[in-house]
């Protein structure tokens, strides 16, 4: 696994740590049971204290992602293929919150949005939706 930490960056090193391994896990670049680099390995990589990273992997355990396996090592944990659908959703979710408030940033009516937001949706590759309607 490789992490594209930004020191320079407004938000916590912590925080992108979790938020790119919730990423990696919701992309299926990360599995159920894959090993993540240990808390000194991560921490001696980017520089940053190993402080820094057990609080990124003690948050992503709270929230069921990775487990602990005592004397070995941090996994992906099982359950994370039971919350993907979730992660997805709140990733994708906050994207169009970004956009959407870029919209109103540049005035753009409600109608433009929805015109932009219609014509982007026919340029994606269809792809196989269990949920979608016929013809979608």
């Amino acid at each position: 696994m490789t992490l594209k930490l930004q020191p320079a960056s407004p938000i916590p090193m912590y925080l992108q740590i979790i938020e790119q391994v919730r990423h990696s896990v919701a992309a299926g670049l990360l599995r159920p049971d894959d090993e993540l680099p240990s808390v000194r390995a991560l921490a001696s990589q980017h520089l940053i204290n190993p402080n820094t990273v057990a609080r990124a992997y003690l948050e992503l355990e709270r929230e069921g992602l990775v487990c602990k396996k005592r004397g070995t090592g941090t996994y992906i944990s099982p359950k994370a293929a039971i919350a993907t659908p979730k992660h997805k959703a709140r990733i994708v979710g906050e994207l169009l919150d970004q956009a959407l408030t870029t919209a109103v940033e540049f005035r753009l009516s409600r109608t433009q949005i929805r015109m932009l937001f219609e014509e982007r949706l026919k340029n994606i590759p269809k792809w196989s939706d269990p949920h979608a309607a016929v013809g979608d």
